[in-house]
C-alpha cells in the first residue's frame, strides 16, 4: 500500500525553465496505518526541507553578486536536515576535532549496536537510537567502538539530556537563536560549533551559521573573499548581510564546491554591486 507526498519544485535546464510538480511516494509492507503514513509524510517533510520557502532568500541573494549565479545554477536546492536536534547533536559530536569519515564510520557503529532494525526483502536497515536506548550505554562500550573517553561521555550526557526532555525542540525554534545557542552550550561537549551545526541541520533554523567550522571558513573566503581561507571574525562579518538566511547560503556555497564550480571573476562582481559593508 503506498501513500503519495506531493510539493512543487522548479527544474531547469539551462538556468531556465518552467515549474513542473515533483512527487515522492511513501511505501510500506503491507497495510500503512494513517497515522504511521502521516508521521512518514512529515519526517520527510522535515528531512528534506519541504516546508522551507525559498523565495526570501533568493529575493536576497539576487542581490548579492557572489550568490546571485550559485542560486540561478542550484535553483530549488534545500538543505538535507536530521530527523531530530538529537541527531543532530550526537552527529556533530562524532565529528569534533575528526576528519567526516572517521566521524561517520564511529557514529555506523553506534547506530549498529543500538538502534533499532528493520529488514525490508532481505537488507537490514538501521534507525537511529533513541536517546532512551543510548542512556544505558556505557562508556567503554563507546570506547570500544573508537570513541574517545570524552565523546563517549558527550553523547550519553546528551541522550540523558533529550531523555529528560532539555531538548524541547518547539523551544529551540522559537527562542531567539543566542538563547537557543546558549541552552545548548550548557550541556557538556557542546560548543557554538556544535550547537549552531544541531540548530541548523536539526531544526532547520537557516540563520544558524556555523563560522567556526573550517569548510565555511573555506567556501565563504574562495566565492566572497577570493582567498583560500578566512578567520571565523571576517566569514561572520561577511555573512552578517544574509542574515536571516546565513547557514542557507553556505549550502549553496557547498554544493558549487563540490560541483567544481570556480568563483565569479572579481571584476563580474564588481559589475553587479561588489562588496558591500566591507
Amino acid at each position: 500500500m503506498g501513500r503519495g507526498v506531493s510539493f512543487s519544485s522548479r527544474r531547469r535546464r539551462g538556468g531556465a525553465g518552467p515549474r513542473a510538480p515533483v512527487a515522492l511516494q511513501l511505501r510500506a509492507p503491507g497495510r500503512l496505518p494513517r497515522r504511521a503514513a502521516q508521521a512518514g509524510e512529515a519526517a520527510l517533510r522535515h528531512i528534506l526541507a519541504l516546508d522551507l520557502d525559498l523565495r526570501p532568500f533568493y529575493e536576497m541573494a539576487r542581490g548579492d553578486p557572489h550568490l546571485a549565479p550559485l542560486v540561478e545554477r542550484f535553483h530549488g536546492l534545500r538543505p538535507v536536515r536530521y530527523l531530530s536536534v538529537f541527531e543532530a547533536l550526537v552527529t556533530a559530536i562524532t565529528t569534533q576535532q575528526v576528519n567526516l569519515t572517521f566521524g561517520g564510520i564511529i557514529r555506523a557503529r553506534m547506530v549498529g549496536r543500538w538502534g533499532e532494525r528493520l529488514v525490508i526483502g532481505g537488507q537490514t536497515h538501521f534507525a537511529f537510537p533513541r536517546p532512551e536506548r543510548l542512556v544505558r550505554a556505557r562508556p567503554e562500550t563507546l570506547r570500544g567502538l573508537q570513541f574517545s573517553a570524552r565523546k563517549a561521555e558527550y553523547v550519553i550526557g546528551v541522550a540523558v539530556a533529550s531523555a529528560d526532555g532539555a531538548l524541547d525542540a518547539e523551544a529551540l525554534r522559537r527562542l531567539p537563536l543566542e538563547e537557543a545557542i546558549g541552552r545548548l552550550t550548557a550541556l557538556r561537549g557542546v560548543g557554538r560549533w556544535t550547537a549552531e551545526q544541531a540548530l541548523f541541520r536539526g531544526l532547520g533554523r537557516v540563520e544558524a551559521f556555523a563560522g567556526g567550522d573550517l569548510g565555511v571558513q573555506k567556501v565563504v573566503a574562495r566565492y566572497c573573499l577570493g582567498r583560500a581561507w578566512a578567520e571565523e571574525r571576517r566569514v561572520r562579518g561577511r555573512a552578517e548581510r544574509w542574515a536571516p538566511w546565513g547557514g542557507l547560503a553556505t549550502t549553496y556555497l557547498f554544493a558549487a564546491w563540490r560541483a567544481g564550480i570556480p568563483p565569479a571573476r572579481r571584476g563580474r562582481a564588481a559589475a553587479s554591486g561588489g562588496e558591500r559593508g566591507r
